[in-house]
């Protein structure tokens, strides 16, 4: 049963308070009543979770984050016992993106649970068969092929950022993921190849979707069977998902750890390399240091460095996602020979890489990160950690959302220029560069990239103009332009250095 079939009960008349975009067509796979402060532990996924409420005490973070992380499918709160649903528990719930629901004092929990026994018992034989693989840890792969085989047409599980999960490579993938990532709304179709293929999130609703797991299998939307089947495969993909995401949990508090102990204010070295040695990092070790932004930063990070390397050290502290990450011999680089490309280059492309794939569906989100050169696990991380920091700095001055910088770009007028704040670093470029922008947005004049090169060339005008394939008197009614726009005067170092610095921070 689905939840939006069970809120559609008129009878019952379940008030809906919380309802997270796609919510409804979570399927229910047991019903769970407690009122235990903590039940998460009794709960193995997809579950109904009815509560009188006697455990509120004024505080259910707790409960709820208990539920959300044991993936319970929703909460149906009776108000039977406090007279209405306490508002923290709807922010919580809302926080954790829990669908809840209110249960009228007339409507026994009892009633509740026959009515989603009786409806997945007779109804589901392949929804049992589907249960039945994954509670017997057969494995995606097994799962989607029953699916498969009961909707006649291959199934997928893909993420965006490591592609391909489970099941058989589908047609354009590429074209798949973009489709996701951009769907206005989910559950989402796509014509590709002249096949209709239907993408279902299954992951948590709170989960972004760029670091989401989704199917891709051909469900005509006009088959109710056929959707209902997706919509259940969607449903115990997003189980599994969660048990790969418990087992990053030992993971996550080993980096706390280690974050902890590099980011202290004081002197952390004796904690640091205990840490270290817990996470499986040698004191000595080549190990380089990233650093982007917050939760969402964080997470894609772990998603994107877990495809380059084992055992990424990847956490939060504060406002900053930070990663530790030890050289591995399985890190390579597309571009170039391994004995040519030094480990933190390999991980700057990685996450490059990674950051180009999820674009798409990063809206105005700006995620830059900063990239340290390799130095020897140890005390030498601290000095890795700040020189990320000014990378990622500097990342975040440039007009690209997901920039990322390497220590080796850190040079010092780009280091000068990423510690001037965000205002008047605008205020200059659009004092001294403003002008030239309006022309060519105006007039497809091409003055800056004419600069640019002009600059780049040291001031030759022969060199410039071979490089543009222009004649030479072009480039020098274009400077001549630049100047009367700009009142620089090109030959004076000085105004040379004001439009180069100018042209720096737009980049």
């Amino acid at each position: 049963m689905l939840l939006g079939e069970l809120l559609d009960a008129e009878d019952l008349r379940l008030r809906p308070l919380v309802l997270p975009p796609g919510a409804d067509s979570r399927p229910i796979v047991d019903v769970f009543t407690t009122d235990l402060p903590e039940p998460g532990r009794y709960l193995s996924g997809g579950e109904l979770v009815l509560t009188g409420l006697v455990w509120w005490a004024g505080d259910a973070g707790a409960f709820v984050d208990a539920l959300a992380g044991a993936g319970a499918t929703a909460l149906g709160a009776g108000e039977a016992a406090l007279g209405a649903i306490p508002a923290e528990l709807v922010e919580e719930c809302e926080r954790r993106g829990l669908p809840l629901f209110e249960v009228p004092a007339s409507v026994s929990f009892a009633e509740i649970t026959r009515r989603v026994l009786a409806e997945n018992r007779p109804a589901r034989p392949v929804g049992r068969r589907l249960l039945a693989v994954l509670a017997g840890r057969a494995g995606l792969n097994r799962l989607l092929d029953v699916a498969s085989a009961e909707l006649g047409a291959p199934c997928a599980v893909l993420s965006p950022v490591t592609g391909l999960i489970a099941g058989p490579p589908p047609p354009s993938a590429d074209a798949l993921v973009r489709a996701f990532l951009t769907a206005p709304r989910r559950p989402a179709s796509v014509t590709v190849d002249g096949r209709r293929i239907r993408l279902l999130p299954a992951d948590a609703p709170d989960r972004h979707r760029t670091v989401s797991w989704f199917v891709a299998c051909e469900a005509d939307p006009g088959d109710p069977d056929a959707t209902a089947l997706a919509e259940e495969l969607a449903g115990l993909v997003a189980l599994e998902r969660a048990r790969v995401d418990a087992g990053h949990r030992a993971e996550r508090r080993l980096a706390d750890q280690v974050l902890r102990a590099l980011t202290a204010q004081a002197d952390a070295t004796g904690e640091l390399l205990p840490a270290l040695r817990i996470a499986g990092i040698a004191p000595g070790t080549p190990t380089t240091v990233l650093v982007g932004q917050g939760e969402l930063g964080a997470a894609l990070l772990a998603e994107i460095l877990r495809t380059a390397v084992p055992d990424p050290v990847v956490g939060v502290r504060g406002s900053e996602a930070i990663a530790v990450v030890p050289s591995r011999p399985t890190l390579t680089s597309p571009t170039a020979p391994e004995e040519a490309v030094r480990p933190a280059d390999r991980l700057a492309e990685a996450v490059r890489s990674g950051l180009r794939a999820v674009g798409p569906g990063l809206g105005g989100l700006r995620l830059p990160v900063g990239v340290s050169g390799t130095v020897p696990a140890g005390p030498a991380l601290v000095a890795a950690l700040e020189e990320a920091r000014h990378a990622a700095g500097l990342a975040a001055a440039r007009t690209e959302p997901t920039a990322v910088v390497t220590a080796d770009e850190v040079d010092s007028h780009m280091l000068l220029l990423g510690s001037v704040p965000d205002e008047v670093r605008r205020a200059y470029r659009n004092r001294v560069l403003g002008p030239v922008l309006a022309y060519d947005e105006a007039h497809d004049a091409e003055l800056v990239a004419t600069l640019v090169a002009f600059l780049a060339h040291a001031g030759s005008w022969s060199r410039c103009a071979e490089e543009l394939h222009l004649h030479v008197n072009t480039v020098r009614y274009r400077i001549a332009k630049v100047e009367q726009l700009t009142g620089r005067n090109l030959g004076r170092l000085d105004d040379r250095v004001d439009l180069f610095l100018a042209l720096r921070l737009k980049s």
